[in-house]
């Protein structure tokens, strides 16, 4: 399942119970890729906490995937908003040894 376009915009909630679980092994495999990046750009004392998150969400598929809207979609949101102040500090990193 790709979740680009028409997925991204819809509420996590609106899926179903199995597009749910992907798209929370989706943000479970990003994760990884980020702590494998963050470790790699020297932020060591990030990669523990981005492991246990990905940990805990690894643990809670089921009750995310079957839980109600409200609950479904904070988790789910709040591990976007995550993943995405991650993803800026790794590229403010880039661009700042790039001006250097």
């Amino acid at each position: 399942m790709q979740f680009s376009g028409e997925a991204t915009l819809m509420k996590p909630s609106a899926l179903t119970v199995a597009e749910r679980r992907a798209l929370i092994d989706h943000l479970r495999a990003v994760i990884a890729n980020l702590a494998h990046g963050l470790a790699a750009d020297g932020y060591l004392e990030r990669v523990p906490l981005m492991l246990e998150i990905n940990e805990v969400l690894r643990d809670l598929t089921d009750e995310i995937s079957q839980a109600d809207a409200v609950y479904s979609d904070e988790i789910i949101a709040g591990t976007v908003r995550l993943i995405r102040t991650y993803h800026a500090l790794l590229d403010d990193q880039v661009i700042a040894q790039t001006i250097h």
